[in-house]
This record gives C-alpha cells, sequence and structure tokens, in this order.
C-alpha cells in the first residue's frame, strides 16, 4: 500500500478489536470495522487488502478495498465476514506475526481474545488505518517477542511478507517454494476438512517441489505442456496424485502428514492454479477435461533444454 492515512481519528468512543476467527485457514485473527464499515462503503462478501505502515512509533495496519477482478494481484487480499451481526475483516497471519514495523508482533499461540488488541481508526481517500492502542485489560500495546526469539523479528513471518508484497507465487504461512498463488491457497484451505491441518497440506505442496517429484518425464506422452509467465501445467496420468505422489512423499520421509484428506487439498491446490493460469491467459486446454482424465501438476521449473515447452496461442 502506498497509501498513509492522515485524516483525522474517528468520533468514535469505542476501539475496535482484533478478535479470534475461524472462518478463514490463513488468518487466525480478525479486526472489527465498527463505524469505518460506512466511511469504506464495505459490506459482507466485499474484498479489501491489507498492508502495513508507520504511525509515528507504531506499526499501523492499512486496509482498502478492491475489486474483485483484483485480488490475484493484491498482496493480502481478505474478505469481510459478518460474525456476531458485526463486520469483521480476517488480518493475515504474516502480518501479525512479523516483529514492527512490518507487523504488529504478537506470538498467535499466547493472545488471549479475552484481552484483545484494541485499535483507533483513522480514514483519508478511501483507505484506512488501524493504529494498536492498549489491549482490553488496559495494558498499552507494546511488541510481544515471539517465542525463543530473544526479541527479534520472526523471519518466516517477514520472508513471506518480502514475498507477497512482490507478488511472488507462493503460499503462505509457512512455505517459500511452491507455485501456488496465496490466493488460490487461501480458498482451497477455506473449502477443505475442517481437521485437515494446513501445515500438512502446505508441506505437501513444498515437498512435491524441493524434491523435484515431477519433472518432464512424468509429463503425459505425446503432449507438452502448456506455460504461462513462469509457471508449466504438467499433465500426469489419472490417479498418479494417489498411486505415485503419495508413496514417493512418503519414501521422502517428509515432515508432514501425507493423508488422504491433505493430499486430497493439494491436488486441489494444483488444479484450481492450473485454472486460474490458463483463465489468465485466456487459454482453454481441451486436454484438461476431455474423455481422458489427467492429473494436474503446476510446476516452476522450466528447464527448456529438457521441456518441449508450448506457449499459450502457439497450438500443441
Amino acid at each position: 500500500m502506498s497509501t498513509r492515512p492522515t485524516g483525522t481519528i474517528l468520533d468514535d468512543d469505542r476501539l475496535l478489536a482484533l478478535r479470534e476467527t475461524d472462518e478463514t485457514a490463513a488468518s487466525e485473527l480478525a479486526l472489527e470495522l465498527g463505524p469505518v464499515a460506512d466511511f469504506m462503503d464495505a459490506s459482507a462478501g466485499d474484498d479489501v487488502d491489507w498492508g502495513v505502515d508507520e504511525h509515528g512509533d507504531l506499526p499501523m495496519l492499512v486496509c482498502s478495498a478492491i475489486a474483485d477482478a483484483e485480488t490475484g494481484d493484491a498482496p493480502y487480499p481478505r474478505r469481510v465476514l459478518e460474525d456476531d451481526d458485526a463486520l469483521v475483516v480476517p488480518v493475515p497471519d504474516p502480518i501479525v506475526r512479523a516483529a514492527p514495523p512490518e507487523g504488529l508482533g504478537l506470538d498467535l499461540e499466547a493472545y488471549d481474545p479475552d484481552r484483545p488488541l484494541l485499535f483507533d481508526p483513522i480514514t483519508a481517500g478511501g483507505t484506512v488505518g488501524f493504529v494498536p492502542v492498549r489491549f482490553g485489560d488496559g495494558e498499552p500495546y507494546r511488541e510481544e517477542p515471539l517465542p525463543e526469539s530473544a526479541g527479534e523479528s520472526d523471519p518466516v513471518a517477514e520472508g513471506t511478507i518480502d514475498h507477497e508484497r512482490d507478488a511472488d507465487p507462493t503460499p503462505r504461512p509457512e512455505t517459500m517454494d511452491a507455485p501456488i498463488d496465496p490466493v488460490v491457497l487461501d480458498g482451497v484451505l477455506a473449502d477443505a476438512p475442517n481437521d485437515v491441518p494446513e501445515s500438512d497440506v502446505v508441506g505437501v505442496l513444498e515437498a512435491i517441489r524441493t524434491h523435484n517429484l515431477v519433472d518432464a518425464g512424468n509429463h503425459v506422452a505425446g503432449t507438452v505442456p502448456v506455460t504461462v509467465d513462469d509457471r508449466a501445467i504438467c499433465l500426469l496420468e489419472d490417479d498418479a496424485w494417489v498411486e505415485r505422489l503419495a508413496p514417493e512423499l512418503e519414501a521422502a520421509d517428509v515432515d508432514v502428514d501425507v493423508d488422504p484428506d491433505a493430499l486430497a487439498t493439494a491436488r486441489e491446490a494444483h488444479k484450481r492454479q492450473a485454472d486460474r493460469l490458463l483463465e489468465a491467459a485466456d487459454e482453454g486446454d481441451d486436454d484438461l477435461e476431455g474423455e481422458y482424465e489427467y492429473d494436474v501438476v503446476v510446476t516452476s521449473e522450466r528447464d527448456t533444454a529438457e521441456w518441449e515447452v508450448s506457449e499459450p496461442g502457439t497450438g500443441r
């Protein structure tokens, strides 16, 4: 976000609370909108984007509305939710965790919803800044060091912020090495069974990439991968995720549980990513929906000496 709100604090006695939410797997906490919902003309289902700025010596969360078509390019897109008759917006976990000035410096595991962090809103030009003031018990806001960090910042959170700010196509929060857009990962996790750990899904996505489980030799004979920007859509034999990738993941001794639900969720992430890439390129692909069913893996591996690639629109 380049816009820093500089307007006056809203004339409202009630500070806005950072509360728990279980509506999205990508955010543990959500911020009340309160009276600024009208200022933003926000309603449930609208999309917004998050950023972080500075207000004096405090980190300030910055929120502004975005069009549906722009969510794929936004660093931290989130959807306005209705919770207990109040409008709230989930706050990205990396922003909550990262040490100031990149974030709030809160320990999510130790956060107490009974003494929520309270914010004062500042408005300007359709953008709202939320300045942390104090906790619900009256204690002034201060950075809470992460466990075993000795007051230093969280390198994973900071790295994720840097990558997302640069529109890097990696999932969040844990992995830095899988070619899945954050908005795709968020949507898949939101639709996944409630008991599927996010860390297992992210771990599967990362392991496929880091252990190089899919390469040119696995692509279905007689076709060539469709490439969009820096990623390729690789077609595998039907049920390859279950029959080949699952055993190979277990053999690779990855540090996650490769159970059927986690595998199915990761598989769906690759399918949705392939659809998203094809849609962005305005390129339909009959092979993905034809009589012969394929499994799909999106890869960023593009060694053109090895891959016989075809760019969208150039034929197959």
